[in-house]
């Protein structure tokens, strides 16, 4: 059974971004057959390491609206369902990229010079030791299009040599290319109105639009925002760019180049977080568990291991991606994209190896996995599950000072069961993680549970909960403060 958490778990990320990149990639290859043009746009905002991550992924892609008072989320009308009753759905106040897409002139004037018809677009980020947390948006814009309507409920139309206009392919072309001077006018409008946008929200995050630095990437036009109009499958720079690679490219055959020009596109879109940051000095989210597994357990030291930053920070800015991350979308199009490069179901690429139905499994109570996670012994839980092993489940977890009546097996009828023990261990953690944040803030360190001396149980009140030691939670461990503190 997979989660489908493409945020936190590695396993569901890397088969749902792979499955985006080829639905990608298909749509990308049919505009290009179809004459059409591709633009490669990075989107962020000016950053530094006092900024948390929840303000600036809201700046960039919007926000719950909630009540700064009373801290309730605001209801917003949606309409009235089948009986005329009024539908009210959770509000959200826009980021700079939903003011981008709803801005009029976008809608009417600079989008249609271009022939915009739509985009793929996917968060991606990363955490320097320099300038902190930098949130941005991938996208893949397609322009070129003889659009009838909007583009989210319009059609392509065919124009020919004389102007006139079909619904149906035979005559002329639904797409053309954009003149030069209408799509440096489009990127000049994006540049100026990214800026507005992200100022009006903060002046803190206003990006640059000019660049002193010699030999900067950006050109000159600062680092709010990147433009790589994809014209030629051979541009050796744009090449470079889409594959993150510092090699030349190697020329090929126009058909050839591409399909290879799409892929990478569409895998630079499409594939965010579990890419490697650029340096030592840059992290993406899951390498921050990278980390902590090779001090923690491969034993190596905090100037060996990959990345930066303390065990406790590591932790600390995960968990700030998790609050930061949790309920967005990742990967998504504009609506009518699929409608406008033929995308069909037939065309939804399934990694059905990664996404199989549930089988059978276990349960375990919040007790059981906090026992079973104190004593390190939760991959092997994971192991003996994945191997079709549950019955040595009880054994480990009666080895960790657990009970065997904690764990249940169950097969595809105990998915109620799976689910809330689900919710229960998510609790459970919820719960230690907040002990452990709250105790770092006020300096104390972990150390041997004072009341059951680090059995995590107490037999005297083995009637209740099964003896399980409430002050420390039953992982035999608590926070205190350091050695030595008293003596001052």
């Amino acid at each position: 059974m997979t989660c489908n958490s493409i945020w936190f778990c590695a396993p569901c990320e890397a088969s749902r971004r792979a499955e985006d990149t080829a639905e990608l990639t298909t749509a990308a290859l049919r505009w290009l057959a179809k004459g059409g043009t591709l633009a490669a746009v990075v989107l962020t905002s000016r950053h530094n390491r006092t900024h948390a991550l929840d303000a600036l992924v809201g700046a960039l892609w919007g926000r719950p609206d909630v009540d700064p008072v009373t801290g309730e989320l605001r209801m917003r009308k949606a309409g009235k369902d089948e009986d005329g009753q009024q539908v009210w759905k959770p509000g959200r106040i826009p980021g700079a990229y939903q003011q981008m897409l709803g801005a009029r002139a976008f809608r009417d004037t600079i989008g249609p010079a271009v022939g915009y018809v739509g985009m793929a677009r996917n968060p991606e980020v990363t955490r320097s030791e320099d300038n902190g947390w930098n949130p941005h948006l991938n996208a893949l814009v397609f322009l070129g299009g003889h659009l009838e309507g909007t583009p989210a409920n319009g059609r392509l139309v065919y124009v020919d040599e004389d102007g006139n206009r079909y619904f149906e392919p035979g005559e002329g072309s639904c797409t053309f290319e954009p003149p030069p001077e209408d799509l440096e006018a489009w990127e000049d409008w994006l540049r100026e109105f990214w800026q507005d946008a992200l100022r009006s929200i903060d002046p803190a995050y206003t990006p640059t639009t000019e660049c002193e630095r010699a030999n900067c990437k950006c050109g000159g036009k600062g680092h709010g925002i990147k433009v790589e109009i994809i014209t030629s499958p051979d541009d050796e720079a744009l090449i470079k760019y889409l594959t993150k690679s510092d090699d030349k490219p190697v020329r090929s055959e126009s058909v050839a180049a591409d399909v290879e020009t799409a892929r990478n596109a569409a895998s630079e879109v499409a594939y965010t977080s579990g890419k490697d940051a650029r340096s030592r000095r840059s992290m993406t989210p899951f390498q921050f568990l990278d980390r902590l597994w090779a001090i923690e357990r491969e034993g190596l030291d905090e100037d060996e291991a990959p990345g930066y930053g303390t065990r406790e920070q590591n932790r600390g800015w995960w968990r700030e991606w998790e609050e930061a991350m949790f309920g967005r979308r990742a990967f998504e199009m504009t609506r009518g994209l699929k409608r406008h490069t033929d995308l069909t179901e037939d065309d939804e690429y399934r990694f059905k190896d990664l996404h199989k139905a549930f089988v059978a499994g276990v349960v375990l109570t919040g007790d059981a996995h906090t026992r079973v996670a104190a004593a390190e012994t939760d991959y092997a839980v994971i192991e003996a599950v994945r191997t079709e092993r549950e019955a040595d489940v009880p054994t480990l977890v009666t080895d960790a000072g657990g009970r065997a009546d904690h764990v249940r097996v169950v097969n595809a009828d105990g998915c109620a069961e799976f689910t809330e023990s689900l919710s229960e261990v998510m609790r459970a953690k919820a719960k230690v993680r907040m002990t452990e944040a709250e105790a770092l803030l006020r300096g104390m360190e972990r150390v041997t549970c004072p009341k059951c001396k680090g059995a995590g149980r107490l037999e005297e009140y083995a009637a209740v909960a099964g003896g399980a030691c409430f002050s420390c939670n039953g992982g035999g461990w608590t926070y205190g403060e350091p050695d030595g503190a008293d003596d001052e």
